[in-house]
């Protein structure tokens, strides 16, 4: 026989109240003159503990209260499989704060991942309904769903910098533009002069700022711009090593550790004939791989600070919270940048003596 499904008129009478006393008592609050006395709040969750009911979230949002659960919906696979973990620590970090915060957290997955992207309202809005805000992860999002989230005022936060109209998007990002451009003064301190940028130059904003972070240093030194597509590796690698390149900024998408054996193939050893810096932690890591240098994206606590900043979001919207979540919000608050740590590994050397003396010719744009 299926199982009855207590409800809260079942909790009301057994403990022998209302159904609103029983709604007062989860919600852990009751209108002005409206008082609960601990015994009659004791009967309520005794019933509770002994029929095991729990409250429709769904129903409780409507009713306009809050269900104390905030969702992730990730725009591409999430999970680690083969070996790829690039956004797992997204996810502790979103729920360490998750934790601390008291709140529950809802993983989005209904939707299929098709040609590399989920799509967030595939089966309709009404299921966000069941949280009371949602991070939003992943580098192929759409910037219709965006817009519509915006619109009807539903509280979401992004993990990672996102340009919109009038910056009214909220995001915790990470500064790709300095981190990559120190990376650029780190080879030009070791005597680089020939240093490349090995990576697709594709519309994501990360990938943007990489590039970006990469032409103002090189134009600041006065160098010229050197773009190496290494989708193909071995083709890629060869052409490092026709134009001769003392010095390589690898963006994450790439595999570091296949394109060094490449160049190796070619008598190309690294750092010492070629130096590579790595622009964050490699989506494709590899088992034993080296340890290189670059600098690192600091996951963990994006996901935990976009997780406060949903939170302080939602605060906001109910109008009248108390505590520092509720105070208003400015644009720091809502579009968070965060340094991505150095990383000194064993992948950085000195110039070649026989290319340190060279000089550069004219600055120019090579995509």
């Amino acid at each position: 026989m299926p199982r009855h499904r207590f409800t809260q008129a079942d909790v009301a009478a057994m403990a022998g109240v209302s159904q609103s006393t029983v709604s007062f008592v989860l919600n852990g609050s009751a209108p002005a003159g409206v008082r609960i006395s601990e015994e009659t709040r004791s009967r309520v969750l005794d019933a509770i503990r002994i029929t095991g009911y729990s409250a429709n979230p769904v129903a409780q949002r409507l009713a306009g209260g809050r269900n104390q659960i905030l969702g992730v919906f990730t725009y591409e696979a999430t999970f680690p499989r083969g070996g790829q973990d690039f956004y797992g620590a997204f996810l502790v970090g979103i729920e360490h704060a998750a934790e601390q915060l008291g709140v529950d957290m809802l993983l989005f997955t209904s939707a299929r991942v098709v040609d590399g992207r989920r799509q967030l309202a595939r089966d309709g809005w009404q299921r966000l309904g069941i949280a009371d805000g949602c991070l939003l992860l992943g580098q192929h999002e759409d910037q219709g769903e965006l817009q519509h989230l915006l619109d009807t005022n539903y509280p979401f936060v992004f993990v990672g910098k996102r340009a919109s109209e009038g910056r009214v998007l909220p995001y915790v990002g990470a500064d790709y533009v300095a981190a990559t451009a120190r990376q650029v003064e780190r080879l030009v301190a070791a005597g680089h002069r020939r240093i490349g940028y090995a990576g697709l130059q594709g519309s994501d904003q990360s990938t943007l700022d990489r590039v970006e972070g990469y032409r103002q240093a090189m134009r600041a030194h006065g160098l010229p711009l050197r773009f190496v597509d290494v989708h193909d590796v071995a083709v890629g690698a060869e052409e490092i090593a026709e134009r001769r390149l003392t010095g390589i900024l690898v963006a994450p998408d790439n595999a570091p550790d296949e394109l060094a054996e490449a160049l190796e193939a070619r008598g190309l050893h690294v750092p010492r004939d070629i130096s590579m810096l790595l622009l964050g932690q490699p989506i494709h890591q590899s088992r034993g791989s080296r340890r290189w240098s670059g600098f690192t994206v600091p996951r963990e606590e994006m996901g935990a600070r976009a997780l406060v900043l949903l939170s302080r979001i939602v605060e906001r919207e109910r109008g009248g919270g108390r505590g520092p979540s509720a105070t208003a919000l400015d644009d720091a608050d809502l579009h968070q940048i965060l340094d991505c740590p150095e990383a000194d590994g064993e992948s950085l050397a000195p110039a070649p003596a026989s290319i340190r003396t060279e000089t550069e010719g004219p600055i120019r744009d090579r995509s």
